[in-house]
């Protein structure tokens, strides 16, 4: 795949600012900042792929620049765009094809295989992302673009453990999605069962990108003076966890299925106030009391997963506050991944199967699942039921990770401040002023919710999952911490 030309670009709320091309000048009217990637569209128009800004203070991998670039590589009139066919809201599959094996012409696999749905990637050389556009309609499912892009960058800066996908911007050509897209894939669905919301998400696009309501529905969708649609470029992988992490779901959507989810081992073995091996003893004894559980939950289940899972919790439950998320239980994947120490530092790797490879059998592994949260566009946007917030679920937590906590405490000084890491969400994110004032006022009332426990004695900076992986004893430090950032 040929790769584009690249230039710094900033887009700014309210201002227009005129990039002169071959084709004459475009406008931008969303205030996302990065490295900018441009590809000319069968009709002439410039469209846009941003590798948003750094955020201030975070980690990015090779892997994760790599993905970044990679995704800002796709020219998607040189790919197949196939339309999600599956769950609740509308998507774009971009996938790699041999375009020689169909005349060249993309749109001609596109006709023939788009309709199978999941298995047109069988026909294809590989799914390259997903793209999705914002689609909040009352008879919608709830779809923020923007959304996942913060999830990716803020899940840097806390450095989690947990998986967030790798997000960019990116604008196409209204029309080209409206044909190559949107129509079929309201052809495809018609008469099909069970996808009401779907449907009607799919329905939604039409409108707009038909010229059919452009007004202030469509402008969570629209840019370039709505001749392009904006959304998110990422990709989704891992396998659906079931009830011994995403909780029974037994109460139902809403505030009962979070209240479920805090009924799980890890949730459990965080809100005991054991030291952390009893704890997670006691969370596994505790779950196995539902009889749903009991089903699920092993007895014997790994104390070293079972720590993890509590870090993950950890990590998901505060992103989730911090950034108002309405649509998580359920949506919690995993990989297989083998974990092990060097040095005192956590490694791991893909677990192709159960046996542990030859170049890491000095390092005796352990074969853990390391947990992913993929489905991020159901949060930052105001008016979505912060669920997070509204069931607690940073109250009475006895465990907490010291470095975690030492992270959010600097997040939330630095928005008091008005520090970096605000000016990145004021220049770069792409977000409302209500929207980032929103995210700084969770961002420090989170804080003061765990600084309180952790001062009243209730809550230990105890929790280190490496310190149950084989070798921990001799390669950690059991240092204390302090609850007051400033000593630290």
């Amino acid at each position: 795949m040929p790769s584009a030309a690249h230039w710094k670009s900033l887009l700014l709320v309210s201002t227009i600012i005129w990039l002169v091309t071959e084709t004459g000048p475009i406008a931008a009217d969303i205030s996302v900042s990065g490295e900018a990637s441009t590809f000319t569209s069968p009709n002439g128009l410039v469209e846009q792929c941003i590798e948003i800004d750094p955020l201030p203070g975070a980690h990015y991998s090779k892997k994760d620049l790599e993905t970044q670039s990679a995704y800002c590589a796709i020219d998607f009139s040189r790919v197949a765009l196939c339309p999600k066919l599956w769950s609740t809201s509308p998507g774009t599959v971009v996938l790699d094809i041999d375009a020689s094996a169909y005349g060249g012409d993309y749109t001609a696999f596109e006709k023939q295989h788009c309709a199978a749905g999941h298995h047109a990637r069988d026909a294809a050389l590989g799914k390259l992302a997903s793209f999705k556009i914002s689609v909040n309609q009352p008879d919608t499912s709830a779809t923020y673009a923007p959304s996942s892009w913060i999830y990716y960058h803020l899940s840097r800066y806390f450095d989690t453990g947990v998986h967030v996908p790798v997000a960019v911007y990116r604008s196409y050509d209204r029309e080209q999605h409206l044909g190559r897209v949107v129509k079929p894939a309201l052809s495809i669905i018609q008469g099909r069962h069970g996808l009401k919301m779907l449907g009607a998400g799919w329905k939604f696009l039409e409108k707009v990108e038909s010229g059919q309501d452009m007004g202030n529905a469509g402008k969570a969708v629209l840019t370039d003076e709505n001749r392009q649609v904006f959304g998110v470029l990422l990709d989704n992988q891992g396998d659906r966890y079931g009830v011994d992490f995403n909780g029974t779901r037994e109460s139902g959507w809403g505030t009962g299925q979070n209240y479920d989810f805090q009924q799980t081992p890890p949730y459990l073995a965080l809100r005991s106030s054991l030291p952390v091996p009893e704890a997670i003893e006691e969370g596994i004894h505790k779950a196995r009391t539902d009889p749903t559980l009991a089903k699920k939950v092993s007895p014997d289940l790994a104390p070293a997963q079972v720590a993890f899972w509590m870090n993950d919790l950890l990590e998901i439950t505060l992103l989730d506050y911090i950034l108002g998320q309405q649509d998580r239980i359920g949506n919690i994947d995993y990989q297989w991944r083998w974990f092990w120490l060097k040095n005192g530092k956590v490694h791991s790797q893909h677990a192709h199967g159960t046996d542990i490879p030859a170049k890491l059998s000095d390092h005796n592994p352990l074969r853990l699942r390391r947990s992913a949260i993929n489905d991020n566009d159901a949060g930052v946007r105001r008016g979505y039921a912060n669920f997070a917030m509204k069931t607690g679920m940073l109250d009475g937590l006895k465990h907490y990770n010291a470095s975690l906590y030492e992270r959010l405490a600097k997040l939330a000084r630095d928005f008091q401040e008005n520090g970096p890491v605000y000016q990145w969400f004021t220049n770069s994110s792409g977000l409302s002023n209500r929207e980032i004032e929103s995210i700084r006022d969770r961002t420090v009332k989170a804080f003061a919710i765990i600084q309180a426990e952790c001062q009243s004695g209730q809550l230990k900076l105890d929790l280190q999952p490496a310190e149950f992986l084989p070798g921990a004893a001799q390669s950690l430090s059991n240092a204390a911490h302090s609850c007051d950032p400033a000593s630290q």
